[in-house]
């Protein structure tokens, strides 16, 4: 169970309730490090979640649930990395503004928050002090409890007056945390990723993650190559069996399905055979230093190449899809003129 912080008689409706921490051996785990929070000016959901189990409602009540966040002292901190501890930095810095989260179902009849565990897995902790988000805002670097409240919604009509008596508070010590933007302690890190189940990714000893080696297109090993059957091997006695029975049996099957699906490894790795038809293949009259590969076999005329290669730059039709003269290569991050 928790300790009650409320003070005061209560309304029989909320004196009864009992609320136990759900995943309390991970908070304690937490707790025994030092936990810490993300804080973001988006706002970052908590983890572990804050979750409870409840007891001891009126199944036909109706009951509001909400959470704050109150600070632990009126102090700053900081991480000491050398020492692996946190360490006071100075006077807290000015209050935030104070809200609460209303936990999205409330309010629900008693019976409904009983039957299963409530998860405030929709708060979110921020530290822009300008949010209309409605998250909860933290100063960075400051300590915080978390408390949990449970309101039973009066239907008099001055409900207001009996506002002290109809709800009661919750508070577990092992929430506690330091709120960070970013982690300080690496031990924390490696919890929170171990016991994330949605930080799988960050995890190196995750099998799922390891990579798997690349295995070659056409290696087949030699225990396979009779799974293959005919498709591959050809003139082989194994197909040579196969076929026998394909021509003994009354099967449909075409004759050319036992063809071979793909050519020999050798055919496809072969180096190339063709070679280039230089310019002066296509074009008698140009000089021998002009070397350029037969782009597509087109009646074009003849270009304007003196033979004695003086100033006057070649001019090549359009269609062989050469760049023009002017044309300069740009550099990575410089613009066309």
């Amino acid at each position: 169970m928790t300790e009650c912080t409320g003070q005061g008689p209560k309304n029989p409706r909320v004196s009864s309730v009992m609320v136990q921490l759900e995943m309390k051996p991970l908070w304690e785990e937490f707790n025994q490090l030092g936990t810490e929070m993300i804080v973001t000016k988006a706002g970052r959901r908590m983890f572990p979640t804050f979750q409870v189990k409840i007891l001891g409602m009126d199944t036909l009540a109706d009951y509001a649930l909400l959470m704050d966040f109150i600070p632990l002292d009126n102090k700053r901190y900081r991480y000491a990395f050398h020492s692996s501890a946190w360490l006071v930095a100075g006077k807290a810095d000015p209050a935030t503004p104070g809200r609460v989260h209303f936990h999205p179902d409330s309010p629900a009849k008693g019976a409904q928050w009983m039957r299963q565990i409530v998860s405030f897995d929709k708060l979110k902790l921020t530290n822009n002090l300008l949010d209309d988000n409605g998250h909860i805002i933290l100063n960075s670097m400051h300590r915080y409890q978390p408390r949990f409240h449970v309101v039973f919604v009066d239907p008099r009509k001055d409900s207001a007056r009996y506002a002290q008596e109809n709800f009661k508070s919750f508070v577990f010590t092992e929430t506690q945390f330091t709120a960070v933007t970013a982690y300080q302690n690496h031990r924390i890190t490696q919890l929170k990723i171990a016991s994330n189940p949605f930080a799988k990714g960050f995890r190196e000893s995750d099998q799922d993650s390891w990579p798997v080696a690349p295995r070659p297109l056409f290696s087949i090993p030699a225990r396979s190559r009779s799974s293959l059957g005919p498709c591959l091997l050809k003139g082989s006695a194994g197909q040579e069996k196969d076929t026998s029975k394909a021509s003994g049996s009354k099967s449909r099957t075409p004759a050319q399905l036992h063809l071979p699906l793909l050519p020999a490894p050798e055919a496809l790795l072969a180096p190339a055979t063709y070679r280039p038809l230089p310019y002066q293949g296509l074009y008698s009259a140009s000089p021998s230093h002009v070397g350029i590969p037969r782009a597509r076999p087109a009646p074009y005329p003849l270009p304007n190449i003196r033979a004695d290669g003086d100033q006057e730059a070649p001019t090549f039709p359009a269609g062989l899809g050469l760049l023009a003269p002017s044309a300069v290569c740009l550099g990575p991050g410089q613009d066309a003129q």
